[in-house]
């Protein structure tokens, strides 16, 4: 959160989390990093180094776990936060503009010059993401706006590649437009990079919203009695191949940056086979998903949490269980075990 990593009423993050996430089976974690109230004011964007140094004790407790590590600008492209966006696509009339598009692009910059130039010297295990879901609502957007989406990612990998240390060879995180498939699919383009084969393509997946973020849908699978009219088995498909045709058999590595469904507490089993699921033709096709754990522990709508953060008890072991089994064992989509009834 923009305010800090305690914000969603989450105890700051330990050594023992991290390592029980490793213990869990994970292999990475993406730390979501907001800037914008950390930033001293232009022409320099000075970071706190408070704060550069609390992200470096963070990302030491996930490396000396074993974990690979993702730091990235986060919500400093949220539209949902006053006073917090700066990494916008139109100006404060609303419009796409020179003045604007040059004025963030330098921000960006001297923000990620500083960020490369402090972890320039962190192994490889760490890897930077351009920014998060940048958007301007929902619906398919302008053309200019994937210009621009490309231009700021161009701008992060000339950045990077410019400092010293490792990041020369470093590997880096771009998304597409908001993080969405089809918008990315539609409209991105990879960078140019001095440095081949090390970048990587993230998207975001959560559809049905209804079902996996929202909890205004409680079941999930074209066979299950009040499941959203959208977004079932043919429509992860659907898109997971998109990817690989797209891009992973192109030769360009892609991660779902994140995913999940939340807890609905007397349809659990819902959740467990849509996690399943996911992460399993996600797999099949070569590609990465980061499960995204807000700490969230009840139940409804943002309730993703997996771990107790206090306790470091795993909250849902079935579904855990389940996201297993998809990344590690030999099986078909079809032999992935209805919800029970």
């Amino acid at each position: 959160m923009p305010e800090g990593e305690t914000a969603w009423g989450n105890p700051e993050v330990t050594a023992s989390l991290l390592q029980t996430v490793k213990a869990a089976g994970f292999g990475l974690v993406r730390i979501p990093v907001t800037w914008s109230l950390a930033l001293g004011p232009g022409p320099d964007y000075s970071i706190d180094p408070e704060r550069l140094a609390r992200v470096s004790e963070v990302v030491g407790y996930a490396r000396d776990a074993g974990l690979v590590v993702i730091i990235n600008l986060h919500h400093d492209g949220a539209d949902a936060y006053e006073g917090v966006e700066w990494l916008t696509l139109n100006d404060a009339a609303g419009n796409v503009s020179d003045a604007n598009n040059s004025a963030v692009r330098e921000q960006f910059e001297r923000v990620w010059t500083q960020i490369a130039n402090y972890f320039a010297d962190r192994d490889h295990g760490l890897l930077f993401e351009s920014m998060n879901e940048i958007h301007d609502g929902y619906d398919a957007p302008e053309p200019v706006y994937y210009d621009i989406i490309n231009d700021l990612n161009q701008a992060f990998v000339d950045v990077v590649r410019a400092s010293g240390g490792n990041n020369p060879t470093r590997h880096l995180v771009v998304p597409g437009y908001n993080t969405n498939i089809d918008y990315t699919v539609e409209g991105w383009e990879p960078p140019s990079d001095p440095t081949s084969d090390h970048l990587i393509l993230s998207v975001h997946y959560y559809d049905p919203w209804d079902f996996a973020g929202g909890a205004t849908t409680n079941t999930w699978g074209a066979s299950s009695p009040g499941s959203d009219s959208w977004g079932q088995e043919d429509h992860v498909v659907g898109q997971l191949d998109r990817l690989k045709s797209s891009y992973v058999d192109q030769g360009i590595p892609v991660i779902i940056g994140e995913y999940g469904a939340v807890q609905q507490d007397g349809f659990d089993d819902y959740r467990r086979y849509y996690m399943e699921y996911v992460t399993k033709a996600a797999r099949d096709r070569g590609i990465l998903p980061v499960y995204w754990d807000n700490g969230g522990k009840e139940s409804g709508e943002d309730a993703f949490g997996l771990f107790d953060r206090t306790s470091g008890q795993v909250l849902h072991p079935d579904v855990l269980s389940a996201m297993q089994r998809a990344a590690t064992e030999n099986y078909t989509l079809d032999q992935v075990a209805l919800p029970a009834p």
